[in-house]
C-alpha cells in the first residue's frame, strides 16, 4: 500500500468510526476507494478487529460503520441511545421530505443526488401558505429548532442543519445549491424497518387479543 492510499485508508477509517456516511455525492474519493474490492476488504478487516464491520444500504449508493454484536450491554446502550435520537428526528425529517415534494413539485422523495436549489424552494413555499406553516412548525423543536422568524431565514437554517447533519452536501459555503447524499438511503431503510415492526407488533396484538376472545 503506498503512501497516499495508507492515508486515503486511515481518512476512511476516521469518517466511519465517527459515525459518517460515505457516498459518491459527498466524498466522491473515499466512495471511489471503497468501490475497490481489495481496499474494501482492507478497511473491512480493521473494523472487525474492533468490532465492527463495513456495510452497505440496500441501494449500494452509501458505506457506513456497524456493530458486529449487538448483544453486548455496551453496545446495546449505545444503539439505544442512537435510535431514540433518530425517532426523535423522524418527525421533524419526514414533515421536511414532504414540505419538498410540495414546495418543488416533485413526485418523489428526496434520493442521493438531488440538487435542492434554495431559490426554487423559497419560491415553493412564498406561493404557497400551508407550506410555510409545516416550515414554521419544523423550526419549533427538535434538531432544527430556532427563533428565526422571516421564512428565507427559517428556510437556510433548516438547509444548513442538514448540511451539518450530512444529509445535504454543497461544495462551497456560498453555494446555494444543495446535493442530497446518501444518508437520506439509510434513513430510508430504518423508516421500512420500523413499518415493518410496527405492522409485526400490530399483528400480534391482534392474535392475542383473538386468542381471548
Amino acid at each position: 500500500m503506498s503512501v497516499a492510499q495508507s492515508e486515503e485508508f486511515g481518512r476512511i477509517v476516521e469518517s466511519l468510526l465517527a459515525q459518517e456516511f460515505i457516498c459518491q455525492y459527498k466524498d466522491e474519493i473515499a466512495y471511489h476507494y471503497l468501490s475497490s474490492e481489495t481496499y474494501r476488504d482492507n478497511v473491512d478487516r480493521f473494523l472487525r478487529k474492533i468490532g465492527r464491520c463495513l456495510r452497505q444500504t440496500e441501494d449500494k449508493s452509501t458505506y457506513y460503520c456497524a456493530y458486529l454484536d449487538i448483544d453486548s450491554s455496551t453496545v446495546r446502550k449505545h444503539l439505544s441511545k442512537e435510535f431514540k435520537t433518530t425517532m426523535n428526528e423522524l418527525e421533524p425529517l419526514c414533515r421536511w421530505l414532504s414540505l419538498i415534494m410540495s414546495a418543488t413539485q416533485r413526485d418523489a422523495p428526496i434520493s442521493p443526488g438531488d440538487a435542492l436549489r434554495q431559490g426554487e424552494i423559497l419560491s415553493g413555499l412564498e406561493n404557497a401558505p400551508a407550506l410555510v406553516e409545516d416550515l414554521a412548525l419544523i423550526v419549533r423543536s427538535g434538531p432544527f429548532a430556532s427563533k428565526k422568524d422571516k421564512v428565507s431565514d427559517q428556510l437556510n437554517h433548516v438547509l444548513n442543519t442538514l448540511n451539518e447533519q450530512g444529509y445535504l452536501h454543497r461544495s462551497s459555503p456560498s453555494s446555494s445549491i444543495y446535493i442530497a447524499t446518501g444518508k437520506w438511503s439509510y434513513l430510508f431503510e430504518v423508516l421500512e424497518f420500523i413499518h415493518t415492526h410496527e405492522e409485526l407488533a400490530i399483528t400480534q396484538n391482534e392474535e392475542q387479543n383473538g386468542e381471548l376472545w
